[in-house]
């Protein structure tokens, strides 16, 4: 690991850290009018959003790194307090590119990005009418960071007045692939959160046992990565011993195990049920599980992505419960 101390570096250098670490961003092209009322349009990567009553999103138009001057953004918004912010989805990428060149004070980016303007109903500027989410805002801070180049210039606003596409909705809320929005990576970088980047991510409906409760064995998995082990950290408790034992009773001695017979096709093709049979097989055969400890976590690493996380407990205590499953069929 590199250890870095941003004081020691030129800040084009911190730049890019922060540009592709932080990452990916939401991009605000927000819409401003000068004290003459000419209108303006630039897009920001230093984005977000911060509460919700009153809902306040914050961008930093940031002194230029290199001269150190004001961009048209924050200048206008220093003057009136006021802007939009028009989110920026796929279909618009190229346009909001060309908006990003340094123009001259005065010349319309709405005009030379080709794009069509969206009435505000209570502040002046306007926002974009291509957007699938346009917001119109009033300025409530700003916090300047020094002044120098490339220090940031924290605006802090509050959103007044929402406008969304209805295409934008499935049934009550904003849906992901209707938005299709982009996101600002580091250098020439984006990426597009819609289809096979969008993933579901339940959240927690109890507190987990957590890390330091996992199996030491577990833990010091070759196999298991940090997510598959939040996945067993995260149940409400550890499974109970007994019903350990008995359902690998009942694997043990099930019929039929030796059916299938090659672990690596089924775990590749998420077959966890069967490659489970195959190595219940192999111990009743004589197996210990501690020698089949890498095939075991492995298995038990596509039960948890299937999000079967009872299955996966099945495999990770193996350890314990087999050998007293065995112990007590000898005894019988």
């Amino acid at each position: 690991m590199r250890h870095i101390d941003p004081a020691l570096i030129p800040h084009a250098e911190a730049h890019r850290y922060l540009l592709g670490g932080v990452a990916p961003r939401p991009i605000a092209l927000v819409g401003t009018l000068d004290a003459e009322g000419r209108p303006n349009l630039s897009p920001f990567s230093f984005f977000n959003a911060f509460g919700v009553n009153p809902p306040v999103i914050a961008f930093s138009p940031a002194f230029r790194g290199i001269d150190g001057t004001p961009k048209h953004t924050f200048l206008n918004i220093r003057d009136t307090g006021e802007f939009t912010v028009s989110v920026v989805s796929y279909a618009m990428v190229e346009q909001i590119s060309l908006a990003s060149g340094d123009y001259s004070a005065g010349v319309d980016e709405f005009i030379k990005a080709g794009f069509t303007r969206l009435p505000s109903h209570k502040v002046a500027p306007p926002g974009v009418a291509e957007s699938p989410m346009v917001m119109e805002c009033r300025l409530l801070h700003h916090i300047d960071f020094g002044g120098k180049p490339g220090s940031a210039n924290l605006m802090i606003g509050e959103v007044v007045m929402f406008h969304i596409k209805e295409s934008a909705f499935d049934g009550k809320y904003l849906d992901a692939e209707r938005l299709d929005l982009v996101g600002r990576m580091g250098g020439p970088l984006y990426c597009r959160a819609s289809g096979p980047a969008v993933f579901t991510l339940a959240k927690p409906t109890h507190a987990g046992i957590g890390f330091d409760a996992l199996p030491e064995r577990v833990l010091r998995s070759s196999v298991l990565a940090g997510n598959d082990l939040a996945k067993l950290a995260g149940s409400e408790r550890l499974p109970d011993p007994d019903a350990i034992r008995a359902a690998w009773r009942d694997r043990m001695t099930r019929e039929g195990m030796e059916a299938a017979d090659d672990l690596d096709i089924e775990l590749r093709t998420g077959n966890a049920g069967r490659a489970l049979d195959i190595l219940a097989a192999r111990m009743r055969a004589g197996v210990s599980p501690g020698e089949l400890e890498v095939d075991l976590h492995r298995t038990a690493q596509v039960f948890l992505r299937a999000d079967a996380i009872d299955d996966a407990w099945l495999a990770v205590l193996a350890y314990d419960a087999v050998p007293a499953v065995m112990a007590g069929t000898a005894g019988g």
